[in-house]
């Protein structure tokens, strides 16, 4: 018996007609410890981003864009269907699950696995309140106990040359929130927030620097609810136990208002908030705001990291240069510039798994190759490598195509493009007020003029020894109510891209700081100062197909990586 018929026993003993299950932990972060991982065990689909609706005869996994030739390859064999997001004549998540109600379908979920948001969205009927569906059916289909969860205890605190601000400040501006709220109580179920906050990092979830906690701010007090290392002081921070925070949800004072997040919150907490008889408010209090614009600390820290980093990928680069790529498959040249990253003392992990793709696997937006499964490096072909760095002041991004044997015009032009599109970004300038939605289209006009598009956006936010992906500042072409209005102080990707299913990917990534142009009589107008310099494949790009103004600005960024 498989995983996929053991979930179907479960359910049919409770009664289940379709099970939601999402890679997600009890905080909703991007990136889940293994043990959390139930739609990836379930349907061998390993994206980052998707929901699997498992029916009793039939399945279906929604993802986006980034991911369909990959979910179609990891699908084959299981009978799930792919329901392409964003796709015309494919419905939306909520549009199917409303479907599914309307015919008397009985829906389930795990309750710590669905935030409160979507719970209020969705047609939900059964909540599995300690995951016993997944654990039942994984010893049905191996005959032993599902894992117990693995994660590094290990937690510090930064120094103030680190992080820029203190601990104190950051609470003492919560606080004030909370006042003009009139509210009793903040709780923060967000792990990137959370650490922020207190000015620590941890090693709980592989490439992202956090412990596993929930945090409460009250007027007079700042706890901490931490998983594994109760050991661990901070000065002014009550610290208990991870399983306390449910036991102390249960005896919340009735009638208190409490502000939190309901995306970040999960369905099983709010229910026992509600029993409580308390307010809620859903807000952030502009955490995620606050976070995302660096301080003067931060930015000098970041500059001089991403400058090792542009270090350590040009040598990368040059190095394969000389090597015999007959050698090689696209796992060793993974390992090799993870290697090359590691051995700085600074670096003490990735910021994502490294994506190492040759020819057709580049197409693949978030292509993974393994020690087990890759491919060698093909002869004309493109290369494809996106990869960066947790370091002690940076965290780093970063996506080169390199050519290997000869190029065709048809690859020397997609990647001109996509150079275009990048210096077209990169050298804006806007006014105070923009989002990215005003800026995407600088990017993605080369692409978009012969028809062709990339399904992502074109940036995204970059944390301070924290996610590689945070929000709430992006660049896409779609609006969305939570994007910010770029302020100085933010760092974002700018990766235009172009995706040919069975042939090549090509993406260059460069990472830009908001700053500050100039003050006029019409305003205030800002530019991007770029991190990232290392060199572009010059091989590959047709000078006769840019105009004066992009060769110009092509010609100062090589002038700038070579003075790095």
């Amino acid at each position: 018996m498989n995983m996929i018929e053991a979930v179907r026993k479960q359910m049919e003993e409770r009664n289940i007609d379709y099970l939601m299950l999402v890679d997600s932990d009890p905080h909703f972060s991007e990136y889940v410890n293994d043990y959390y991982k139930f739609r990836s065990l379930v349907s061998g689909f390993t994206g980052s981003n998707g929901t699997l609706i498992l029916g009793k005869n039939d399945g279906y996994l929604f993802t986006d864009g980034r991911y369909f030739i990959q979910a179609e390859n990891q699908l084959k064999g299981t009978g799930i269907s792919l329901m392409k997001l964003g796709i015309e004549g494919y419905p939306t998540l909520i549009q199917f699950l409303d479907s599914l109600s309307k015919n008397g379908m009985k829906i389930a979920a795990l309750e710590d696995c669905i935030s409160i948001s979507m719970y209020e969205k969705l047609p939900i009927d059964y909540l599995d309140s300690d995951y016993s569906i997944i654990f039942n059916a994984y010893k049905e289909a191996y005959g032993k106990e599902y894992p117990n969860i693995i994660f590094d205890e290990f937690i510090e605190e930064l120094p103030l040359e680190i992080a820029g601000e203190s601990r104190e400040s950051k609470i003492s501006k919560i606080r004030n929130s909370l006042d003009k709220l009139e509210a009793d109580l903040y709780i923060s179920s967000t792990l990137e927030d959370n650490m922020w906050l207190l000015n620590i990092r941890g090693r709980a979830i592989p490439c992202n620097p956090v412990s596993i906690c929930y945090l409460t701010i009250s007027k007079d007090s700042v706890d901490l609810y931490l998983l594994g290392n109760n050991d661990f002081k901070l000065s002014n921070v009550n610290i208990h136990t991870y399983d306390s925070f449910k036991e102390y949800l249960k005896i919340t004072d009735s009638n208190t208002k409490i502000v939190l997040e309901k995306s970040s919150f999960s369905a099983g907490n709010i229910e026992i908030l509600k029993n409580r008889n308390v307010k809620i408010i859903d807000s952030d209090l502009n955490i995620k705001l606050m976070k995302s614009i660096k301080n003067e600390t931060e930015i000098e820290n970041i500059r001089k990291y991403y400058y090792k980093d542009n270090e350590i990928v040009t040598r990368f680069i040059n190095e394969l240069n000389d090597i015999n790529f007959n050698e090689y498959n696209e796992y060793d040249l993974a390992m090799k510039l993870d290697n090359m990253r590691k051995s700085d003392p600074d670096c003490f992990d990735l910021s994502f798994d490294t994506i190492s793709a040759s020819g057709p696997n580049g197409a693949m937006m978030h292509y993974q190759a393994s020690f087990d499964k890759n491919s060698k490096i093909l002869n004309n072909s493109l290369y494809l490598f996106d990869s960066g760095g947790q370091w002690k002041g940076a965290t780093t991004d970063i996506t080169r195509t390199i050519l290997v044997g000869e190029a065709t015009y048809e690859m020397k032009h997609d990647y001109t493009r996509v150079v275009r599109g990048l210096l077209n970004l990169s050298n804006a300038v806007f006014m105070e007020g923009c989002t990215g939605v005003n800026l995407d289209i600088l990017a993605r006009e080369p692409m978009w003029e012969e028809g062709d598009d990339y399904k992502c956006g074109t940036g995204h936010g970059i944390g301070y020894i924290l996610s590689v992906h945070e929000g709430p500042n992006a660049i896409r072409w779609k609006s969305n109510p939570s994007d910010a209005i770029l302020k100085p102080g933010m760092i974002m990707s700018c990766e235009p891209g172009i995706y040919k299913e069975g042939k090549y990917g090509i993406r260059i990534e460069n990472i830009l700081l908001v700053k500050e142009k100039c003050k006029t009589n019409d305003g205030v107008f800002l530019c991007f100062e770029t991190l990232t310099y290392v060199p572009l494949d010059m091989k590959l790009i047709l000078l006769d197909e840019m105009n004066n103004k992009e060769i110009k600005w092509l010609e100062e960024y090589n002038m700038k990586c070579n003075k790095h």
